[in-house]
């Protein structure tokens, strides 16, 4: 495997926050791994989605209509379900780890077996990971794009 595909496979493993066999192991590691960012995260690129959708209404519109139905302790829970369907707690734990120490995350991962099967895993199981949790917030899509088209109605007058 070569250092790219490592360093992004490590990388996606600290943005993957949330992996585990358990839920409590899971929900250990989105605390480590700072659900607060991701969340902003999780907000822009969903709003820029629906703004691309909605050309008349102000960016930020946009946003808090996002914001206001994308529930951060909701989001946390469906990740802690999602991920703890594609990860044992050896993995969860590894992952842990090198949320703890970033600065020797990449050791982690490629000074071991352990790591390098995860990094691996990681890369094969990110689609179906990202097709979960594009599910879990399927249902906010709908409350969504009823408030956006609530705001346009409004902007026409």
């Amino acid at each position: 495997m070569s250092m790219k595909k490592v360093t992004l496979a490590v990388l996606l493993a600290a943005a993957l926050a949330g992996c585990g066999g358990s839920k409590d192991k899971a929900e250990e590691l989105i605390e480590v791994s700072g659900l607060t960012k991701q969340y902003g995260t999780i907000v822009d690129i969903a709003s820029a989605a629906y703004a691309s959708r909605y050309p008349m209404l102000e960016r930020e519109q946009v946003r808090n209509v996002v914001r206001d139905n994308i529930d951060p302790d909701q989001l946390k829970s469906d990740m802690v379900d999602v991920y703890a369907d594609h990860f044992d707690n050896d993995e969860l734990d590894l992952m842990i780890r090198a949320n703890q120490h970033p600065e020797q995350a990449m050791a982690m991962i490629v000074g071991s077996k352990e790591g390098r099967a995860l990094a691996e895993k990681i890369m094969k199981v990110q689609t179906t990971i990202a097709k979960d949790m594009q599910e879990a917030m399927a249902d906010s899509d709908e409350a969504i794009i009823d408030d956006l088209d609530d705001l346009k109605d409004e902007q026409k007058g």
